[in-house]
């Protein structure tokens, strides 16, 4: 049988110089393989990883000057949104009972339910928050006295600069109103 000089047994102990046609398809599109992935794979772990690696960044909201707010009362602001809204234009806003302590410090209570999500009242003769939905029913540091809620009222973190009051991320307490974790909303 004849062969061609690259066809021929090798006798030598050496690896052959050239690969066989196979073998040299095979390195082609394992080549093309690994790239397509790579420019894939780049963007999309990009895209789901990153937002887990990074710290989340505070954003603070005016809930107003520190003088507005006396002490035992406890009073409804609007503050804007701490997540961005849909649209550029739209200007996301939620509310916040803000009760000044005798220490200086602040209660801000964030306005909705733990049960399911229904806007709370805030009725100052009774000293109680009122959810109107289910009936539930909170004293004034938030503790559930009533109905179905299965936790305090959750709470924006706070801080003061230069005078005014700001609200932050909304935070989820224990019965001791103990910070457990961040509010997923």
């Amino acid at each position: 049988m004849n062969r061609t000089p690259h066809e021929q047994e090798n006798t030598s102990g050496r690896p052959p110089l050239l690969p066989s046609r196979r073998r040299f398809v095979s390195i082609v599109l394992g080549g093309i393989s690994a790239a397509i992935a790579g420019i894939l794979g780049v963007p999309l772990l990009g895209f789901f990883g990153l937002p887990a690696l990074r710290r989340a960044r505070v954003e603070w909201a005016e809930a107003g000057p520190v003088d507005a707010f006396k002490l035992g009362v406890v009073k409804f602001v609007v503050i804007r949104a701490l997540e961005p809204g849909v649209w550029p234009e739209e200007a996301p806003r939620r509310g916040a009972f803000v009760a000044r302590k005798a220490d200086g410090s602040f209660d801000l209570f964030y306005n909705l339910c733990t049960h399911v999500g229904c806007p709370i009242n805030w009725n100052q003769a009774a000293r109680r928050f009122f959810s109107p939905c289910h009936g539930g029913v909170f004293d004034p540091d938030g503790r559930v006295l009533g109905g179905p809620p299965p936790r305090p009222l959750d709470r924006y973190e706070w801080k003061v600069e230069s005078g005014v009051l700001y609200a932050g991320r909304v935070y989820v307490v224990d019965e001791r109103l103990e910070r457990v974790r961040w509010h997923h909303a």
